[in-house]
């Protein structure tokens, strides 16, 4: 995914803000979603499932396990345990900071594995389309050993 993509995909979510919608984070509220995106660390896609428990109004956690597709011989599973704090911006609309802790297990092409343990921080909106049903766009920067890297992209998520 190059920058006209990524700028294609942020233009897309602005422009769904303007979807007259009144859900927002609240305490209590789960959701499971299916990401996908761009990481530097290989320059190559990757997709996650992710599960996200607003346990008090400012604060979320959010579990997922994920793919990073093979590029340069190199593919890892990861997983990672982040710490959302959403607040409001606009009707339907929330911002979140987000902090955490990843692990990946990469693999090699022609042998070998690394697993490495390291930190997450970065950012995210998310786009409320009816009670049930959230779109997402985030960024973060991974920070381990040999595969620090930028992850963005997107996911579609269902509210219950």
């Amino acid at each position: 995914m190059n920058k006209r993509h990524i700028l294609a995909l942020s233009a897309l979510m602005l422009a769904g803000a303007a979807v007259p919608v009144s859900a927002n984070a609240q305490k209590g509220e789960k959701s499971l979603s299916l990401n996908g995106g761009y990481t530097s660390v290989n320059e190559s896609g990757y997709a996650t499932v992710s599960f996200n428990y607003t346990f008090a109004n400012h604060f979320r956690i959010a579990p997922d396990i994920g793919y990073v597709f093979r590029n340069e011989g190199a593919s890892a599973f990861v997983f990672d345990v982040d710490m959302h704090f959403p607040f409001r911006v606009g009707r339907g609309v929330n911002l979140y900071p987000l902090a955490g802790l990843t692990f990946n297990n990469w693999s090699f092409k022609h042998g070998g594995n690394a697993a490495r343990l390291g930190g997450n921080f970065g950012g995210g909106v998310d786009l409320y389309l009816t009670s049930n049903l959230k779109l997402n766009l985030q960024c973060k920067y991974t920070v381990m050993n040999d595969f620090s890297g930028v992850y963005a992209g997107m996911g579609i998520g269902y509210v219950f």
